[in-house]
């Protein structure tokens, strides 16, 4: 159970890392939108210098993760020599791939609340119901996956195989997709402003351009990193279950 939570640990600070660094100039859009409400409680900056402190504790936030992370791994060696790989392989096969259709639900609802963000907009979310299905999918065969290593059968063990290949395909094009609209968002946004400010007036929601613009951008942006950590966790049962079947 260590080795196990050793992984998940590896997993969600690796891509707390790489969402800290790479929302960086996201974080500094929402402090310019929000800044009215901040300066109450940080008096003693200036935006500029508030900014910079920010930037910073982010940035030392995310190396020390991956500080954590090598201290990790040495760990996870030494129960590895310990107990041997395939005792633990063995023992955690069942419950990496019954995790996986707990994190399917946080899927479907990642795509949705991603895909309500965008109603309003004339943004693709194509990634967001694709995301949604491959979640859904997911759900499905996690719950079949664990039954099939619990009877060790090499034929629905290869079916599970093929299936989980087929979702990480759909997650990487998810993953892709996500970035690819989050970076693009912004000439979207600009080119068809009149249409979506009307659209939002019309509702009753008076939104600056650049608040919506940094809400978009994070929620694509959120729903990429978590689909990447989901393509880690598919990769370990695509790995363990291989082992299985050439073990039975």
């Amino acid at each position: 159970m260590v080795y196990y939570n050793s992984v998940l640990t590896i997993v969600f600070l690796s891509i707390f890392a790489i969402g800290a660094i790479s929302m960086n100039d996201n974080l500094i859009d929402w402090i310019d939108n929000h800044w009215d409400v901040i300066r109450n409680s940080a008096f003693s900056y200036d935006m500029n210098k508030f900014k910079r402190h920010v930037t910073t504790e982010i940035n030392s936030l995310g190396i020390f993760s991956l500080t954590i992370n090598a201290t990790l791994m040495i760990s996870m060696v030494c129960i590895s020599n310990l107990l041997s790989l395939k005792n633990i392989i063995i023992a955690l096969t069942p419950l990496t791939n019954l995790i996986n259709s707990v994190f399917s639900l946080a899927l479907i609802s990642i795509g949705f609340y991603t895909m309500q963000h965008s109603e309003y907009t004339t943004i693709p979310t194509w990634s967001c119901m694709l995301l949604i299905g491959c979640g859904c999918i997911l759900f499905c065969i996690g719950i079949f996956g664990y039954y099939s290593v619990l009877v060790m059968n090499r034929k629905y063990l290869n079916f599970y195989i093929i299936s989980l290949v087929f979702c990480l395909i759909l997650l990487i094009i998810c993953v892709i997709g996500f970035f690819q609209i989050s970076f693009s968002a912004e000439k979207i946004i600009n080119d068809n402003w009149i249409e979506i400010y009307n659209n939002l007036k019309t509702l009753g929601y008076q939104v600056r351009k650049s608040f919506l613009l940094n809400q978009i951008q994070i929620n694509f942006k959120f729903a990429g990193l978590f689909s990447m950590v989901l393509c880690l966790f598919l990769l370990t049962s695509l790995g363990t279950s291989i082992y299985q079947v050439f073990n039975i």
